[in-house]
């Protein structure tokens, strides 16, 4: 029997840490809100597993079949990773430019403007939040902490699976088909982090949340 993966248990107590933590903000967010819900959504490799362990190889073959019918010619596919991103401006080294559009299409695991995995979605899909309606001022409105808190998730999610991929929704989904009939994909190697993106002024506000962080990332139940 092959040995459960205890990183998926530990992502699941992140993201229940995070969404105790937005829980205290004011936000307007409500189910059939899919403004933020494109084609542009981006996951790790632990997060693609954390899904499909989730639903069974049933559902997870549905999905799979669901993102292939509703592909979206263009969507972002991501040049580097958050903490990629943390190292190039640590070393003051150029920050590729990357194009991304909400007009290129919705999310390929909406029906009906719901989302078919919101309890096991990806913590990008988390993090799409707002305290303003989207629809009526155009674009998501966050308070500069929640964007640092934001961040921090996608570097610790990043860290636990320092050695797998990240990518495109879709592209990460269809790559796991095991007939690799599948062009046009593209994933880019996960690193681990050189050193979190705290702003001076948010380091005092987010030290119990960093602690939390650390604790449940650090735990080891069983072998990984």
């Amino acid at each position: 029997m092959a040995q459960h993966d205890s990183r998926l248990d530990r992502l699941g107590q992140l993201y229940d840490l995070y969404d105790a933590f937005m829980a205290k903000n004011d936000l307007v967010c409500h189910k059939g809100c899919a403004s933020c819900c494109t084609c542009n959504v981006t996951l790790t490799s632990l997060e693609l597993d954390y899904i499909t362990a989730s639903l069974g190889p049933e559902k997870g073959a549905s999905l799979m079949e669901r993102v292939e019918n509703n592909l979206a010619e263009k969507r972002f596919q991501p040049q580097t990773t958050i903490n990629g991103f943390a190292r190039l401006c640590m070393e003051g080294r150029e920050i590729p430019e990357e194009e991304n559009d909400p007009a290129w299409g919705a999310c390929p695991l909406l029906q009906d403007n719901i989302c078919t995995i919101y309890p096991v979605r990806p913590f990008g899909c988390r993090s799409l939040v707002s305290q303003e309606d989207c629809s009526r001022v155009g674009a998501a409105t966050l308070s500069p902490l929640v964007l640092t808190v934001n961040n921090l998730f996608m570097q610790y999610i990043e860290q636990m699976d320092c050695h797998g991929i990240s990518g495109n929704l879709s592209d990460m989904i269809l790559g796991a088909s095991p007939d690799f009939r599948f062009t046009g994909l593209v994933t880019i190697d996960n690193q681990a982090a050189k050193g979190l993106m705290v702003p001076p002024e948010h380091r005092e506000q987010v030290a119990s949340l960093l602690q939390d962080m650390a604790g449940i990332c650090n735990a080891r139940r069983g072998q990984a």
